[in-house]
C-alpha cells in the first residue's frame, strides 16, 4: 500500500510517499520505503513512480519524526530514512554514493562520477541527478558543478536554500 504525507522543509514543501510492501536501502521499516519525494506535489510523485496505485495520505510518523529532525538542525536524521528507487545499476551506484555526500558539504559531478568507479562519466551523474525520484533523502542537492552551483530540477531557490540550512559553501 503507498501512502504519502507532506512537509515544510527548506525550500518549500516536500510530498514523500512510502510503499509499505517495499524494503529500502535501509533495511526493512514501518513504513516500508520511501519510493518518491518531490517539490511538485502528488501529482508529480504519481507520474514519476507510474504503476502504482493511488496513495492514501497517513502520517508517515518515523519518516516525519527524522525530516522534523532534519529541518530543526539534526542534519544526519535523513540518514535513518530507507529509500528505493528503480533504475540502472549505474543509476543506483550513482544514488548509493549521493546518500554518502555529508551535510554541509558538496560533491562535483566529477567527483561524484569518479567515486561511483567511472571517473568521466560526469554527463551519466547528471542524469542520475535528474532522474533521482527522492529528493532532499537522496541528496541530489549536494552535487555541484566544478565550475559553480550546476542546475537542480527543482529550481536553483529550492538548492540553495537547502544548502543554506546545512550550512554548505558552494
Amino acid at each position: 500500500m503507498l501512502k504519502y504525507a507532506d512537509f515544510n522543509v527548506p525550500g518549500g514543501t516536500l510530498t514523500v510517499v512510502t510503499d509499505s510492501a517495499a524494503t529500502g536501502d535501509r533495511g526493512k521499516r514501518s513504513y516500508g520505503a520511501v519510493i518518491a519525494a518531490t517539490y511538485r506535489g502528488l501529482d508529480d510523485a504519481i507520474e514519476r513512480i507510474e504503476g502504482y496505485d493511488a496513495p492514501v495520505r497517513a502520517p508517515l510518523d518515523p519518516v516525519a519524526a527524522a525530516i522534523g529532525r532534519y529541518c530543526d538542525g539534526e542534519l544526519l536524521a535523513l540518514d535513518e530514512i530507507s529509500v528505493r528507487q528503480r533504475g540502472g545499476p549505474y543509476q543506483c551506484e550513482v544514488w548509493l554514493h549521493m546518500r554518502m555526500i555529508r551535510p554541509g558539504t558538496v560533491d562535483s559531478y566529477g567527483e561524484l562520477a569518479r567515486r561511483s568507479g567511472r571517473p568521466r562519466a560526469f554527463r551519466a551523474v547528471g542524469t542520475a541527478c535528474s532522474s533521482n525520484l527522492i529528493a532532499l533523502i537522496v541528496p541530489c542537492h549536494r552535487v555541484v558543478a566544478s565550475n559553480g552551483l550546476g542546475g537542480y530540477g527543482y529550481g536553483l531557490q529550492v538548492k540553495r536554500a537547502l544548502l543554506d540550512h546545512e550550512g554548505a559553501a558552494y
